[in-house]
């Protein structure tokens, strides 16, 4: 199994961590920020612009020109295909069908949006071109008042604008360049605002007093009304919420010295509680499933709980334990990279128990960070991914057709970021933080001055299809691609299938069939095309092998619970350790 890697792009340093280059939602263009061919002759005043290309050639398609002065910080595609749709609705023809727009936004209260479907190729100057920008600027939020967050919103007509200091938010009509404001919005992130499946309708969470209150809104923007508004009495200070991904449930967790998970319908009428006040520390984030079936708890003991959407009581418990004690051999340790040749790879442990690195604690020191950054379900809710805080080096794969963990990953250094393929549903793509990192912390009996910095060029994927996973290290040249600072999953192009015979295809069409990864430096980006035409095992079974085979010992627990009258109370739950088959 091999990556092969395009030709490495320049982009502009000082810029890296803020525009980032980003991919269409669709695959077919890569969106990056360059500094203007011809700079102001005194060299004070920068000027950058847009620059669209194939993201299968990587040739230039659109260059996009920036004013002078106009410093891009946030840059996005028009994402909304899958935004306010059921997993049914959201289909490869509503893709085929996607509109093309990105905007840029500086941190003095201007937006400049783009459609590049009625754009020919070449360089737009888009000061002038009005058919081809469209220009907003919110000015009246005061001098000291700027643009913390752009997003889009409920259609490509419509821009999300959030302010510092949680002053308002401002939806922004492209077709009438009016707004309306929604006062005080508790955050600027997707946890304190969303859109409604399947009626695209606004949720804006925010604190208008004292308590915290969840506002819907519908209609066209000039007559922009609020469906309900309801206030979270019961929750102390609600750290964000999400839609079910039907749309009939909101889900809302409260502080982090309080747990509960409040299940509420679009209304307001509160339908369950989720609450466990006697474990301590509370809920550090939600995740519904991609089927909506199930609703995974994430909290600070280092256990994510998956709720029925039924009765929304546990009907799995995954523990996640610091020493890993298992017959089977589904714990894979990255190797450090011997010299700037060596080979980056997994081993498969062979001693047990396993102890990944874990986060020092000290008495003189702030305690370890807990809880969960990262849990991902897959495209298909058959798979999840955790990272348990407290020792941040290990990913956990978990298949939830059986309620077992099918791998353990251990890294030289923490995980960044794990990102599930879009279309390939067993297909994980793993980053880690790099030797350049100010972040990193102290393990116990762990010295990362040992690792190096040999490791800073590997990505890692995982399959559930495949005997092991694989560290792949990206090429540097000379100076030139020093990290993986960043990394996605780019679409598989809609226009390309596996109708024809693939023996036929130019080599262009067949790049365009494999898996394909955006991959980031602080000064340069490369595709990386997976090529994962390996020599499978003996026989077929050997996902289902793993799924029914694992010893689980502590870590997944099977739950059954009782329906109830009572719609607010819980239940005790009897659990039942899983087995091995």
């Amino acid at each position: 199994m091999s990556m092969e890697f395009s030709e490495l792009v320049a982009a502009p340093r000082e810029l890296s961590k803020l525009c980032r280059p980003i991919a269409s939602r669709d695959g077919k263009f890569i969106a990056t920020v360059s500094k203007a061919t011809v700079l102001p002759a005194n060299g004070a005043v920068p000027q950058f612009k847009l620059v669209i290309r194939s993201s299968r050639s990587l040739m230039i398609k659109k260059q996009l020109q920036l004013p002078p002065g106009f410093i891009p910080k946030i840059v996005k595609w028009y994402q909304s295909a899958a935004v306010g749709l059921s997993v049914d609705e959201s289909s490869e023809q509503q893709l085929d069908d996607e509109v093309h727009r990105i905007f840029a936004a500086n941190d003095d209260g201007e937006v400049r949006i783009w459609d590049l479907d009625s754009m020919s190729d070449g360089v737009t100057n888009g000061i002038d071109d009005l058919k081809s920008v469209i220009v907003i600027r919110q000015v009246n939020w005061g001098p000291n008042v700027s643009i913390k967050n752009v997003e889009w919103g409920r259609s490509p007509d419509e821009i999300l604008v959030f302010s510092d200091y949680q002053v308002a938010l401002a939806v922004w009509s492209l077709v009438e360049k009016e707004s309306v404001e929604i006062y005080h919005p508790k955050y600027y992130t997707a946890k304190g605002f969303s859109f409604q499946p399947g009626t695209r309708h606004l949720a804006v969470l925010t604190r208008p007093v004292s308590e915290d209150t969840i506002s819907l809104y519908g209609g066209p923007l000039s007559e922009l009304e609020t469906l309900s508004t309801f206030g979270l009495s019961d929750f102390y200070d609600a750290k964000g919420f999400k839609w079910s991904p039907d749309g009939r449930w909101i889900a809302v967790y409260d502080t982090i010295t309080n747990f509960q998970v409040g299940i509420y319908t679009p209304s307001g009428g509160l339908y369950r509680v989720f609450a466990m006040h006697d474990i301590g520390l509370g809920v550090h984030g939600i995740e519904w499933s991609t089927g909506g079936n199930l609703l995974a708890v994430a909290s600070y003991d280092g256990v994510v709980r998956c709720l029925n959407t039924l009765t929304f009581t546990p009907t799995v418990i995954l523990r996640h334990s610091a020493s890993i004690n298992t017959k089977e051999r589904i714990v894979f340790v990255e190797q450090p990279v011997k010299g700037k040749e060596g080979r980056a790879k997994y081993q498969r442990a062979q001693n047990y128990p396993v102890s990944p690195p874990k986060l020092l604690s000290s008495l003189t020191d702030a305690p370890p960070k807990t809880g969960f950054s990262i849990v991902k379900f897959n495209k298909d809710g058959t798979l999840l991914a955790t990272r348990f805080d407290l020792i941040p080096t290990t990913l956990w794969v978990w298949s939830l057709r059986s309620m077992t963990v099918l791998a353990v990953l251990v890294h030289v250094r923490k995980i960044k970021s794990v990102e599930w393929h879009p279309q390939k549903s067993h297909l994980l793509l793993i980053t880690c933080a790099n030797s350049q990192s100010k972040d990193d912390e102290v393990y116990e009996n762990y010295d990362l001055a040992d690792v190096g910095n040999d490791n800073d060029c590997c990505v890692y994927i995982w399959n559930a299809e495949w005997r092991n996973p694989y560290a792949l290290r990206v090429p540097r040249v000379g100076s030139a691609f020093a990290s993986v600072t960043h990394a996605t999953w780019i679409r598989l192009e809609a226009e390309v299938d596996d109708s024809g015979d693939e023996q036929t295809l130019d080599d262009d069409s067949k790049l365009a069939l494999r898996a394909k990864a955006l991959l980031c430096d602080r000064g340069s980006f490369t595709v990386g095309y997976l090529d994962d035409d390996q020599e499978p095992e003996d026989d077929d079974t050997k996902v289902q092998r793993l799924i029914d085979g694992v010893q689980q010992q502590e870590w997944a627990e099977l739950t059954t619970t009782s329906y109830i009258e009572d719609t607010f109370a819980m239940v005790d739950q009897r659990r039942t350790a899983i087995k091995a088959v």
